[in-house]
């Protein structure tokens, strides 16, 4: 007779707890707005960089259409149908100025699974990475999942990267370093003097250089900067991109990584057991979508330049709160910390109350508590009318503390 366990509970892995906590925990507020939202509550979503009221370029659509109808929905190669990856590697090529060819280009299903697969090809238990705060919210799931420990750099007073507290966090366990600009949440935009003396420490003590990129092409060329275009780059760094935000294409799922062959053959052994490839009616869109003659990724730039200068003009200046300066990104963030509130209470009592969604930046590291982060890809009228809401809030929050103050 077999033992009975009686109520014991089905048991999970570790790795459920890995990918728990405050960084999941961060989404409360925005799916529950979304689910308000779409039961007929009038709430503005600004929790979510996606611009809601813009759609994907017509022309890469038709591509998806007759390339569906003209039969291809079979199995593709799994690293990614040649095309595209050629595609990739001359986008690359121009955005950071390393030369990449088609082999050393991956195709993954957006760039948060291109970051998930590189991690479980180059950390393991026992490894180290440094991420550089504030750092978005999947970082600490995506990255811990290889069984890694994580290091969290601080960034400067002004939300800067100090390349000094990165190399100076670097022990013998260290296996990665993340960096990602323009940043999410702040906007920060990193420089050639800022990137060099990161490189050549990863250079020099073999550490992998995981560099995320998908909001590069959105800066003016003249701003952009990648590590993987300075000397020494080329065996140690890793760019992860997609198309999701620079060609309004986020629910597409196209995304990849670029980096030295034979990481390319270790991700398409992963891949294998993952995804098994893209659809190819997807690819042929976005191959479509890299070579087209398109200023999409300049028109959202613009669109976010003028919403930051709304937001600055109507949030600036307030009692006990205060906008960080930003560089690029869909993204403005509201320093709260001087309110008194928490990002999580702060964010739930603005949806309950002025019906704004926001997304609280609790887990995006230590330096995101107290900052609340507001997107900026909403149509201008909206957006305008969301800050009015957000105003009001703050008024009326900072006078009930001033009254608690002199009581």
């Amino acid at each position: 007779m077999s033992e009975s366990y009686g109520d014991t509970p089905m048991r999970f892995s570790g790795l459920t707890s890995r990918i728990a906590g405050k960084s999941a925990d961060s989404w409360e507020t925005h799916y529950e707005a979304l689910a308000r939202s779409q039961a007929g509550e009038d709430i503005i979503m600004l929790s979510v960089g996606q611009e809601s009221d813009q759609l994907t370029d017509d022309r890469i659509v038709e591509e998806a259409v007759q390339s569906l109808r003209s039969g291809r929905h079979h199995y593709t190669p799994v690293q990614g149908e040649l095309a595209l990856r050629k595609a990739i590697a001359a986008r690359h090529s121009e955005l950071t100025g390393q030369y990449a060819n088609e082999d050393q280009c991956s195709v993954f299903s957006g760039a948060q699974n291109a970051l998930f697969a590189v991690s479980q090809c180059v950390l393991e238990h026992g490894d180290e990475v440094i991420l550089v705060e504030p750092y978005y919210s999947t970082y600490p799931a995506t990255f811990s999942c290889s069984g890694a420990t994580l290091v969290s750099v601080r960034p400067s007073s002004n939300m800067q990267i100090n390349p000094e507290d990165v190399t100076g966090a670097i022990t013998d366990k260290t296996r990665a370093i993340v960096v990602n600009s323009p940043n999410n949440p702040v906007g920060s935009v990193y420089t050639r003097e800022q990137y060099e003396p990161i490189v050549r420490a990863c250079s020099d003590r073999k550490i992998w250089l995981i560099s995320d990129e998908v909001y590069l092409e959105m800066l003016a060329p003249e701003d952009r900067v990648s590590p993987a275009g300075l000397p020494g780059a080329d065996e140690i760094c890793v760019t992860v991109s997609s198309l999701s935000k620079s060609h309004r294409m986020t629910g597409w799922r196209v995304g990849w990584a670029v980096g030295p062959r034979e990481l390319m053959q270790h991700l398409y052994n992963l891949t294998l057991c993952m995804i098994y490839g893209l659809p190819p009616f997807i690819m042929d869109a976005a191959t479509f979508a890299l070579q087209m003659d398109s200023n999409i990724a300049d028109i959202v730039r613009e669109s976010m330049d003028r919403r930051r200068k709304i937001v600055a003009g109507l949030l600036s200046g307030l009692p006990n709160v205060r906008i960080l300066p930003a560089s690029g990104g869909m993204f403005a963030v509201l320093d709260v910390r001087n309110l008194g509130t928490g990002s999580m209470e702060f964010t739930r009592r603005l949806l309950d109350q002025y019906r704004v969604s926001l997304l609280p930046c609790d887990g995006f590291g230590d330096s995101g508590e107290g900052l609340v982060r507001i997107s900026l890809a909403v149509e201008d009228g909206l957006f305008e009318e969301a800050c009015q809401r957000i105003r009001a809030f703050v008024l009326g929050l900072s006078a009930i503390r001033t009254t608690n103050q002199d009581g």
